[in-house]
């Protein structure tokens, strides 16, 4: 991955392909029948997803059903692979895939509410992720973009990652021409590849189905320093429309979870003494911005705090996942609960003491213990008192 600093900004791209992309399953099946030959089709997009830093998000928009003509271990084996492939996410929607899943995978579940039965228990143990589907026809893929159905697979040139504090003092115009340098060199480089015939087949890249990521990350810092969240609505509304305008290619703006580049922005700011520094943590403490909208996951605070995703910003920016740490395998009552007090819910992940936590890992700011986070609160165990009790 090559990666660029910039006043307020870094950008990550990839060295000779795409940064990250997304296809569908009946796209894959057009160049590998699945029922025939799924693993040269698998094979494929291993490769794939090893050539893409930012990974590659398979949506199986297809029934399940259709690998029902194959040996049930030769089944069970391709799905295991599937879930289990570094760099490959796999998005479903259809409830019969949770009889396949036997075991943590990098799978995310898209679905209007959250996910009961089978499929919810895999979810609250941290086995799999929920997405909110709230658009009919659309998929919402967490650090990439939103895909519509039965559209041909799509790629980023790369992401851009700025904190809100400095959406007010960055020049557009100087962020588009840093876009358009990397996407030169970028396109270049990719050509190269395609002329030396190393691009995995199956899924064809094409210019015209490309285009940026732009994410922003220090919500509690905006907080922090007094301005709401209409204004920053109002700001990567702006950012946004001026991207669009000066590149003419697809803009997918959300929000970043990276906490390396929450600290790398967060030190070149107090380093710089640059404006949006004011909210940022003094010595002796690391100048870090917070990953995200809200609090840092890593860190014991209330779960809203920790899944934050206000509404003004919440329909500009497709949601974030947000990792939830609790000290045991939450119910599903109090779970039903909390999400529906959630007016704008993120993409949700649990993270109970056997779920394996995300990196990357970093000495100055650990995961604190599980046993220090808060569970959902389970309302339906409410004691109400006596009627004589006082008596």
């Amino acid at each position: 991955m090559r990666r660029a600093e910039g006043r307020g900004w870094l950008l990550h791209t990839g060295e000779d392909a795409p940064y990250a992309g997304w296809g569908g399953v009946r796209a894959l099946d057009q160049a590998w029948n699945l029922a025939t030959a799924p693993w040269e089709g698998l094979g494929a997009l291993a490769r794939l997803a090893g050539l893409l830093p930012g990974g590659f998000a398979l949506l199986w928009d297809a029934p399940v059903a259709w690998l029902d003509d194959l040996a049930p271990e030769v089944r069970a084996g391709y799905w295991k692979l599937l879930t289990q492939t570094p760099g490959l996410a796999l998005h479903v929607r259809d409830a019969a895939f949770a009889p396949h899943l036997r075991e943590p995978g990098r799978v995310r579940l898209q679905a209007r509410t959250a996910p009961t039965g089978d499929l919810g228990q895999a979810w609250r143990r941290g086995w799999i992720g929920w997405v909110p589907e709230t658009r009919a026809g659309h998929w919402e893929l967490p650090g990439l973009g939103t895909a519509a159905d039965a559209e041909p697979p799509a790629w980023l040139w790369g992401e851009l990652i700025l904190p809100l504090g400095a959406l007010e003092h960055l020049d557009p115009v100087d962020l588009a021409r840093t876009l358009e340098e990397a996407q030169a060199r970028s396109e270049k480089a990719i050509s190269l590849r395609m002329e030396a015939g190393a691009w995995p087949g199956g899924l064809p890249f094409q210019r015209r189905r490309t285009g940026w990521r732009v994410s922003f990350l220090g919500g509690r810092e905006w907080q922090l320093a007094g301005a709401g969240w209409d204004r920053a609505g109002e700001a990567v509304r702006a950012l946004v429309e001026a991207l669009e305008h000066a590149l003419r290619c697809p803009i997918h703006p959300g929000v970043s979870t990276d906490p390396l580049a929450a600290e790398a922005l967060g030190r070149q700011a107090m380093n710089e003494g640059l404006p949006w520094r004011s909210a940022l943590p003094l010595p002796p403490a690391p100048p870090s911005f917070t990953p995200g909208l809200g609090l840092d996951p890593r860190d014991p605070s209330p779960l809203e705090s920790r899944c934050a995703f206000p509404r003004p910003l919440s329909q500009l920016l497709g949601p974030p996942e947000a990792a939830l740490r609790v000290p045991a395998v939450p119910m599903e009552g109090p779970v039903g609960a909390f999400v529906a007090g959630l007016q704008t819910p993120p993409a949700l992940r649990w993270l109970p003491p056997e779920a394996a936590l995300p990196g990357p890992f970093m000495p100055d700011h650990p995961w604190a213990e599980a046993a220090a986070f808060p569970p959902p609160p389970d309302t339906t165990q409410v004691l109400q008192p006596a009627l004589f009790e006082d008596l």
